[in-house]
């Protein structure tokens, strides 16, 4: 149990985490930077950027592990001041489609992410203060294509079975 994640889940209390969000669209000039917790923070990313992200309210309900096609992760941002809805909103009227890149950093270590993922929003609600967003972990539309198909010329092998 080596890994640094490992040792943190394990551990209670000796590192923190730290949850950031970067939301990507094309509607929008500049991506949208949130983390978790009181404290702005600055974080470096998978290649090589340096980002600071802006601190909110984010409570997140995690999706049941298991084979079913219903991956989804439930964020629950603070949308006391309207932006984060005006920002859902305007690129929903352009018909683009909002990215979010979830990283979890160790306090210790705010170089490098410890954890990512890549999400697709798919649902949005707004009640009182507080934008719920239905995010997909399994990017099929983001997926590359064409595949490789195989066939006789590509797995000869297949002809026989």
């Amino acid at each position: 149990m080596s890994n640094p994640i490992n040792i943190a889940y394990a551990s209670v209390g000796k590192d923190l985490f730290v949850d950031t969000i970067e939301a990507t669209c094309s509607a929008w000039a500049t991506p949208i930077l949130i983390c978790s917790g009181y404290e702005d923070r600055v974080c470096g990313t998978e290649d090589g950027r340096t980002l600071v992200f802006l601190a909110m309210a984010v409570e997140e309900a995690l999706p049941v592990r298991d084979n079913s096609g219903y991956q989804n992760l439930n964020i629950a941002l603070d949308n006391t001041n309207g932006k984060v809805q005006a920002a859902i909103e305007q690129a929903r009227a352009a018909s683009s489609r909002i990215v979010l890149t979830k990283r979890r950093y160790l306090e210790s270590n705010l170089t490098y992410p410890a954890e990512r993922y890549r999400l697709s929003v798919l649902n949005r609600q707004y009640a009182n203060d507080v934008a719920t967003l239905t995010c997909g972990m399994f990017d099929l539309l983001g997926t590359a294509f064409p595949r490789n198909k195989l066939n006789s010329s590509v797995a000869p092998g297949l002809i026989f079975i």
